[in-house]
């Protein structure tokens, strides 16, 4: 199997509120496809953008859309700038050896030369990403599969202007062939399985530092030597991930007598004891190029599990406020705030209880 990675219609023509031609659920899109897009760089899965770009004088808008495209400033117009603009997101970093099509209508494939080039370049599956779901995403689907090509769509990389209808045309697409999955699930295959995962050693010491100090901002992050003595310390409570000899993530905390992690045990990692009776979580980071792929989810359940079997009470953590739900789903329980001002932020004690 050969993929290539279709981006349909991710401009500001169609991310940008100020355009009238916007797409309510396409901006939320951006940062998944942007990891996706990046991962297949990576791999050396072709990177395929698909854009519209209309004469400046509308000759070839669609007649459905002429009055809309007219009375809203001509948006998608070549060599634009701006809300109503042909460019895609800075977060895609385009580079020279991406492939771009313009099309003129719904379907990618629709008097366009992508049917030809995935030939050229062996290409028998492709991965549909972009926005709208019930037009392009749709119609492209259908036309690949009637051209004989596998067709995977990654669902939170394609957008609707309602969930409704986001809902009944992957259930549509499913039905007729297309394979229908997360972008993390397909990152998690396209970087080679499953996460090993496995106590720290201690020449994973600079690794861990670095991707510490790229997840956290400097005033909250641990210090190179604060991390070499917590793995010296308690290095069976120090889990990292590796994928393919390369450790991508770490989770870690000393085990604790007291239900909730104070200031001052970031600093003394005397705090830790085999027989205390609560986990703590004083880092789960994942290195940015492999976020958005579960990993950290994994690492932290490893920590849970590695936790219940050694019989504590429950895994203690503190966390932002914008990391509540994340954590929740884990079935931790929001404390409140904490009393905790580490790197002068406010955080909330959460507890997972066995």
């Amino acid at each position: 199997m050969k993929q290539a990675l279709i981006i349909i219609d991710m401009q500001n023509g169609f991310l940008n509120p100020e355009s009238p031609l916007c797409i309510k659920g396409a901006q939320a899109t951006v940062p998944a496809c942007a990891r996706v897009i990046a991962a297949c760089r990576r791999a050396g899965v072709p990177v395929v953008f698909v854009n519209r770009a209309y004469r400046a004088d509308g000759s070839d808008v669609e007649h459905t859309r002429y009055q809309v495209w007219a009375q809203g400033g001509r948006p998608l117009t070549p060599g634009s700038t701006g809300p109503v603009s042909v460019e895609n997101p800075p977060e895609f970093g385009r580079r020279a050896g991406d492939y771009e099509i313009i099309k003129p209508r719904y379907s990618a494939f629709f008097q366009t030369s992508l049917d030809l080039l995935l030939r050229r370049l062996g290409v028998d599956t492709v991965v549909l990403t972009g926005t709208t779901t019930p037009n392009c995403i749709r119609t492209t689907c259908y036309d690949a599969i009637s051209l004989d090509y596998r067709v995977m769509v990654l669902e939170d990389c394609c957008s609707s202007n309602t969930e409704d209808i986001q809902r009944a045309n992957m259930l549509d697409m499913g039905n007729v062939g297309a394979e229908i999955r997360s972008s993390a699930a397909f990152l998690r295959e396209l970087d080679g399985g499953e996460l090993s995962i496995r106590p720290v050693q201690p020449e994973d010491l600079d690794r861990c530092a670095a991707i510490e100090a790229i997840c956290f901002p400097l005033e909250q992050a641990a210090s190179r030597e604060a991390i070499r003595e917590r793995i010296a310390a308690y290095m069976n409570h120090f889990l990292v991930g590796e994928l393919d000899g390369t450790v991508i993530g770490f989770v870690m905390g000393p085990a604790i007598r007291q239900e909730y992690i104070a200031d001052e045990m970031f600093g003394d990692p005397s705090c830790h004891g085999e027989k205390s009776p609560w986990q703590s979580v004083f880092s789960l980071a994942v290195h940015p190029d492999w976020q958005g792929r579960g990993y950290g989810r994994d690492l932290l359940a490893a920590l849970i599990s590695q936790s219940r079997r050694e019989g504590r009470r429950g895994v203690t953590l503190t966390c932002l406020e914008r990391k509540l739900g994340y954590y929740g789903s884990f079935g931790f329980e929001n404390r409140g705030i904490s009393r905790s001002v580490h790197g002068g932020a406010v955080w909330y004690d959460m507890v997972l209880t066995f």
